[in-house]
């Protein structure tokens, strides 16, 4: 009798449940198919906006990594079963439940930072709920502290929410007693499939946490509370003569916007007299009718929650394949069902295809670092043989000789910052006592003293002309002197928190500041005026350097070392590696590399098209403050609070020499353009000029 029953109903379902399948799997994987995000963007989906991007990050990168170690693991299972005889079934068994284990873990992994991530906007909408509540009546119809507690759910699930149905009082009676009741079934198929406890495919569902039907807007409105939580809304209309069932969603594939769908209606009055057609009785008519209703939501329930777990799990393997039975039971016979089949195989192609290529990016990168890495450690074996047979060598050349051949004393407190003019015959230098001081580099004469900073002075630079200097405070001002007549020519004010570093572009037109504020800053010389605010450290700036083709600003910070893009302020690299303060960073002269000292006592040489660390130079027992190349680019100094200075051969990755003459913190150093001559600025409040004999 059944197949009877079906087969007569049938031409009323199959046109409406056939294209919104179709509807919700295009959008979904077309969203998938055209995103031109990372696949790990997808397995890890960012929260709404409150995040910290380097959390998000860290949460990718440590996503990806554990994906690509079982995907390691995978391949050596796989091809151990391959050798597998058919008696060894207790081997393949075990492999088998090995593989079952790797795919649990990866997904509770991912489960557990998602709901790390959503932590922040989950607060923040805690927060929000009050207000939310107080201003939109339609709220109050929810029960607040069931809201709550869906927010604070400690397991990153899928939420499915069933409204009661919307019907007609036109409709026959038992639709408005009855249905509602067996609407509940729905609960007992999702808590027998899709447990809320389950690692792969965990759902929460609610059947009653709407007290009255709802629409479209409703759903809109409730997704202002619960967007950080993955949700699927179900509800529906009944009129006198037809059903449209409707769903609403958000939080798939990384998408916070509100998708709506809905059936094209079904016809369940001309449904009913088919049925009565067939031999059916009205009573018997009107129960198959609600108990189609009742299991269609249970199919776009099952649907839905296959398709979104699908869309971030690549290894997952949709439920609903294997209900076939238990749906043709309600009386959605196979052909019925097909086009959910059909979209969640179609989609279950696509994750697995670029999850295959995404698996192999990472696997490639990982053979580049290894074998960066493997290239690294040739060239520092090959520095050390080519140092060890340099110093074999019974005529060795010797390495230049450096000496204090003079000491500028004047300033009346800590030296904080030197610089020498473009024409090697002046000394800048910035002090505690609030002053910038100008000496004859030949004599140690001073020259002059500039004053206006009612703070530290803590950086002075030359204009590449020669004819200003700009200087940086703990003020919050940039200063702007002209040589010749010693006046103050204009102030720049924007920075919040003391400036700790100034530096000129090379054409001269630009100045770039970096502070305690986080920020770095670009300032017009001709009219004083901020052109830029490059934001992206989280902690505050210490150094700043231009690049010498004047593109680029590098930066060095509390937090790591930063690559800016002079042209539309973005960040082209960050580079990590120091474990604590970077204080200092420079460009090379042929640009190809920047030298970095930091408060962990190492010098860092970077590789600016890769980004990667080439060598790391050690020898001060105490922070690093300053670091400069010598213009041939085949020399640095560095200044330390150890009170030396040292000297460092790229070549070899050695150091040539320390200088040890300084009674405190070497806060500054600097060379001469001829490369011959090093000035360094000390907390002993003396400058000192080096000599090269040679």
């Amino acid at each position: 009798m059944l197949p009877t029953i079906i087969a007569a109903i049938a031409p009323y379902i199959s046109g409406v449940l056939s294209p919104i399948a179709r509807n919700i799997g295009h959008k979904l994987g077309e969203a998938f198919g055209n995103n031109s995000q990372k696949y790990r963007d997808f397995l890890i989906p960012a929260p709404n906006n409150s995040s910290d991007s380097t959390e998000i990050e860290r949460a990718k990168q440590r996503y990806s990594q554990e994906m690509l170690e079982y995907a390691k693991a995978k391949d050596t299972r796989d091809r151990e079963l391959l050798k597998l005889t058919v008696a060894q079934t207790a081997r393949r068994i075990e492999l088998q439940e090995q593989e079952q284990r790797d795919r649990l873990k990866l997904a509770a992994l991912q489960r557990d930072l998602m709901r790390e991530l959503q932590a922040k906007d989950i607060q923040v909408k805690l927060a929000e709920i009050q207000t939310i509540w107080d201003k939109d009546t339609w709220f109050s119809k929810l029960n607040r502290e069931e809201t709550k507690q869906i927010l604070l759910q400690q397991q990153h699930r899928l939420l499915i929410l069933l409204s009661p149905p919307k019907i007609s009082k036109q409709c026959p009676e038992t639709f408005c007693e009855d249905l509602p009741i067996e609407m509940r079934s729905v609960g007992d198929f999702l808590r027998q499939h899709y447990p809320q406890q389950d690692v792969l495919r965990p759902v929460k569902f609610y059947s009653d946490y709407f007290t009255e039907s709802i629409g479209d807007i409703d759903v809109e409105r409730l997704q202002r509370i619960l967007s950080p939580v993955p949700t699927t809304i179900l509800y529906s209309d009944i009129s006198d003569y037809a059903v449209t069932f409707r769903v609403g969603f958000w939080g798939f594939l990384n998408n916070q916007e509100v998708s709506l769908f809905s059936t094209k209606v079904f016809e369940w009055e001309e449904a009913k007299d088919a049925l009565l057609a067939s031999g059916v009785s009205e009573k018997k008519a009107l129960r198959m009718i609600r108990q189609l209703i009742v299991a269609i939501h249970k199919l776009l329930a099952g649907f839905l929650a296959d398709l979104y777990y699908l869309n971030i799990d690549p290894g997952y393997e949709p439920l609903l394949f294997n209900l076939k039975d238990e749906l043709a039971e309600y009386g959605l016979a196979e052909e019925l069902v097909k086009p959910y089949f059909d979209i969640l195989q179609d989609i279950q192609r696509r994750q697995r295809e670029v999850y295959e290529k995404e698996l192999k990016k990472l696997a490639d990168a990982e053979l580049k670092a290894l074998e960066e890495f493997r290239q690294r450690e040739v060239y520092k074996q090959e520095l050390k043989k080519l140092a060890e047979a340099e110093a074999a060598k019974v005529f060795r050349i010797k390495e230049p000789k450096w000496r204090c051949v003079r000491t500028l004393k004047g300033h009346l407190g800590c030296v904080t910052s030197v610089a020498i003019s473009s024409n090697g015959e002046t000394i800048a230098s910035g002090s505690y006592d609030r002053k910038i001081k100008l000496w004859n580099l030949q004599k140690g004469w001073e020259i002059f003293t500039f004053t206006g900073h009612s703070d530290y002075v803590t950086s002075v630079i030359f204009s590449p002309n020669g004819e200003t200097i700009a200087s940086g405070s703990d003020d919050e001002k940039i200063k702007l002197w002209n040589l010749k007549n010693g006046r103050e020519i204009l102030t720049f004010n924007g920075h919040s928190k003391g400036v700790n570093s100034v530096v000129f572009s090379p054409d001269g037109e630009t100045i770039a500041s970096g502070s305690e504020d986080e920020k770095i800053k670009l300032w017009n010389l001709k009219n004083g005026r901020e052109i830029l605010t490059f934001n992206g450290h989280s902690k505050g700036v210490n150094s700043v350097a231009f690049s010498r083709d004047g593109e680029t600003i590098a930066s060095g910070s509390e937090d790591d070392i930063k690559l800016w893009n002079i042209k539309n302020g973005r960040e082209v690299c960050t580079l990590t590696g120091h474990s604590d303060c970077i204080t200092s960073v420079a460009f090379s002269p042929n640009g190809e590399t920047i030298v970095s000292g930091s408060d962990d006592g190492k010098i860092k040489l970077w590789n600016l098209k890769n980004g990667r660390e080439i060598i790391t130079f050690t020898g001060h027992s105490k922070c690093v403050n300053s670091v400069a190349f010598s213009p041939d680019g085949e020399t640095i100094a560095s200044g330390s609070m150890d009170n030396t200075i040292k000297l460092w051969n790229l070549k070899t990755g050695q150091e040539i020499c320390t200088l040890a003459r300084h009674g405190h913190w070497v806060i500054s150093v600097t060379f001469s353009p001829d490369g011959n001559t090093l000035v360094s600025g000390s907390c002993d409040e003396t400058i000192k000029i080096w000599r090269c004999d040679g």
